[in-house]
């Protein structure tokens, strides 16, 4: 990734000029790359959101970030007042885990210094930038859901909600200051806009979420097709072609290797887990069964997994899911190699739907998920019932 240092490109090195609206006070802020000597006062820029909350440490540490600039993995935004402070910051980065994927991360404006139409501009920049990526299959953000704000704006420039990584974060612990209740958890919402055009190919998607799935996907302008016993039902063009670059298939298919190709990461400062499952072999359910067993149905731990739809066995694989617990809350899609469908764990911890603000755009999902918890919740019941 290489930032052209120029006004036209999206970096605006000269200087605006912000008006504050109720004191009608002006002040000039340049916007410039992320450099040498930037470390303490971009930490101090994130911290004034999150206080100590912020997860990704890493992130703050200024030779962290200059070695991510200089290998092309990151642009790093700032946008910086006349006597060096910088009060607004903005990323984009290329998604180690979810390749074909650039995340917008990092974007804060210092309370001070908002509603003034900084971050707005800021974000211009970088969203010129990163619309000159080639091979990038998806924009994404994962962006609070406290933060209807921010998700306006992101919806308006095209970002749909795709699914909803639920209760990730403890809220004392992410933003101490923001007064959320001290035994919830914060949950993020996932937006995606479309980037370079290709062929999904078939997913494999249980039968329960095939409209929903389809809908998304059709939001992103990925038509989905339908794969059943004896037809495909697509839509046909002129000149008989399918229009579908996604097809949807509920085929449950078992696995046919023995290994499951599976890895997890551990967020212990908010006893959160993070599942990704690419390929399902038949160790599959014995080995998540030792490790749910390990993490416990009680206190507040979540487990947010990522399903690849590409794996032929990936139906058979969301029914273990939901045996353990786990249910739909979305999609992670249009990634390289993969589609992903979000499931979350979430134990005996109830859902406080009151601190979940999205912006009218996100409401289907949202209530397709209360919907879907709600079934989720009586199967588990018939079949723990099935057990005695």
């Amino acid at each position: 990734m290489v930032f052209e240092d120029k006004g036209r490109d999206g970096v605006k090195d000269d200087g605006m000029e912000f008006v504050e609206k109720e004191s009608g006070s002006r002040m000039t802020v340049s916007f410039r790359l992320f450099r040498r000597g930037d470390g303490e006062e971009f930490r101090r820029c994130i911290e004034d959101f999150y206080g100590d909350g912020y997860p990704y440490k890493e992130y703050l540490k200024e030779e962290f970030l200059l070695d991510k600039c200089a290998s092309g993995e990151m642009t790093v935004l700032c946008g910086v007042t006349p006597d060096g402070e910088i009060i607004s910051t903005s990323a984009v980065r290329q998604d180690e885990e979810f390749r074909g994927s650039a995340l917008l991360m990092l974007r804060v404006v210092k309370e001070a210094y908002r509603g003034m139409g900084i971050g707005k501009v800021q974000e211009e920049c970088l969203f010129r930038y990163a619309e000159r990526q080639e091979g990038v299959y998806s924009l994404y953000a994962d962006v609070m859901t406290h933060n209807s704000i921010s998700q306006g704006s992101l919806a308006r420039r095209g970002f749909v909600f795709c699914g909803i990584r639920m209760m990730l974060y403890r809220n004392p612990v992410m933003v101490p200051g923001l007064g959320l209740a001290k035994e919830g958890k914060m949950s993020q919402a996932v937006m995606c806009r479309r980037g370079c055009v290709h062929r999904i190919g078939i997913l494999y998607c249980p039968s329960e979420h095939v409209e929903e799935v389809r809908r998304i996907y059709g939001e992103l302008g990925v038509e989905c097709g339908i794969v059943k016993e004896t037809r495909i039902d697509v839509s046909v063009q002129a000149d008989g072609q399918s229009r579908c670059e996604c097809l949807l298939s509920s085929s449950v298919k078992m696995p046919e290797v023995e290994e499951t190709d599976m890895s997890w990461k551990e967020e212990a400062a908010h006893n959160s887990y993070i599942l990704m499952v690419q390929k399902m072999g038949k160790d599959f359910e014995k080995r998540l069964s030792v490790r749910m067993e390990q993490i416990g149905e009680y206190g507040d731990a979540t487990v947010v997994c990522y399903l690849n739809l590409r794996d032929l066995a990936a139906v058979s694989g969301y029914e273990t899911l939901f045996r353990a617990g786990f249910f739909f809350t979305g999609l992670k899609p249009l990634q390289e190699n993969a589609e992903y469908m979000l499931l979350t764990y979430i134990g005996g911890q109830k859902i406080r739907y009151e601190d979940i603000y999205l912006h009218e755009n996100g409401e289907k999902l949202l209530s397709y998920i209360k919907k879907h918890r709600r079934s989720a919740k009586r199967g588990i019941n018939k079949i723990e019932n099935n057990k005695k």
